[in-house]
C-alpha cells in the first residue's frame, strides 16, 4: 500500500487528478472507474475542463461500480444522476462511454470488463462506517464479485441507514471485482474521516470494517489531506 498524505484537500485533489490523467493518457483504450460523493468534488472540478472535448481522452471508458435501479420506474439511478453533476455532463462524457450496473447485466458485468481489457484505474472513497462502493458492514460477501443486495437486508445490520423505498436494492463491484482492477485509489479527506481511516488501516480484515480488505490489493494508494491523516504515523503504514 502507497500512503499519500498532502496538506490540504486541493494539493490531494491534484495528485488524484495526475494519477488519472497519467492512467487515462495511455495510447490505447482505457476503462475507469470513478466514485460519486463529497471527497471527489473537487478533483472533478479541476479534471473536467482539461479532458472535455479532447481528442487523446476520446477512447477512455468510464465505468460505475454500483447502482440502486429504481425498479418499475424508467429513470437513470442516483448514482448515475449524481456522476453527471459532479463530472459527466460538465466534461463532455457522451452516454455511450458510460457504463453501469442494472438489474439485467449484474451477472455479467464482471466479464464484459475482463474481455474490454479490465478496469485500469478506479477511484473510491471511504465511508463513515468503514463501506466502500456499496459494500457495507455485515453484509458484504467478501469473497464476491458484482453482487446484488436488498435494501432490507442492508437496513437490517445497519439500523441507521436511510429507508429508501424506491430503491429497493443495491447493485456493487465486490471485493473480488476491485482486487482484478490494475490500480485502485483511495481519496479520503476531512477530519471527520480521520477516525474511520485509522480503524481500516490498523484493523485485521473484517466484514465489520469492509474497506479492510483493500489492503490485500497489489496496487492500492491512498490519498488524504492532513486532516484525515491527523491520527496516523505513516511510518506505521510503510510495511503495508
Amino acid at each position: 500500500m502507497k500512503l499519500i498524505i498532502k496538506e490540504t484537500e486541493k494539493q490531494m485533489s491534484e495528485y488524484a487528478m495526475y494519477v488519472l490523467l497519467g492512467a487515462m493518457m495511455q495510447d490505447k483504450r482505457v476503462n475507469i472507474s470513478l466514485t460519486s460523493g463529497r471527497s471527489p468534488k473537487m478533483l472533478y472540478e479541476m479534471m473536467a475542463p482539461i479532458v472535455r472535448d479532447q481528442e487523446e481522452f476520446k477512447d477512455v471508458q468510464y465505468y460505475l461500480f454500483d447502482e440502486a435501479p429504481y425498479i418499475g420506474q424508467d429513470k437513470p439511478g442516483p448514482n448515475w444522476t449524481e456522476m453527471q453533476e459532479l463530472f459527466f455532463k460538465d466534461a463532455h462524457i457522451p452516454d455511450e462511454r458510460i457504463h453501469v450496473t442494472t438489474m439485467e447485466n449484474w451477472m455479467t458485468y464482471d466479464k464484459e470488463i475482463s474481455e474490454a481489457g479490465g478496469i485500469d484505474v478506479m477511484v473510491i472513497g471511504l465511508g463513515f462506517d468503514g463501506h466502500f462502493c456499496s459494500n457495507c458492514p455485515r453484509c458484504t460477501p467478501m469473497d464476491s464479485y458484482t453482487y446484488i443486495m436488498d435494501r432490507k437486508t442492508k437496513n437490517a445490520v445497519n439500523p441507521g441507514y436511510p429507508e429508501k423505498p424506491d430503491l429497493p436494492y443495491s447493485i456493487t463491484m465486490g471485493p473480488k471485482s476491485l482486487m482484478k482492477v490494475k490500480h485502485l485509489v483511495m481519496i479520503v479527506n476531512g477530519k471527520h474521516k480521520a477516525e474511520i481511516l485509522k480503524q481500516v488501516l490498523d484493523s485485521p480484515i473484517t466484514d465489520e470494517l469492509p474497506a479492510t480488505v483493500l489492503k490485500l490489493h497489489p496496487n492500492v494508494t491512498v490519498i488524504c489531506d492532513k486532516e484525515a491523516a491527523s491520527l496516523l504515523d505513516p511510518k506505521d503504514y510503510e510495511r503495508l
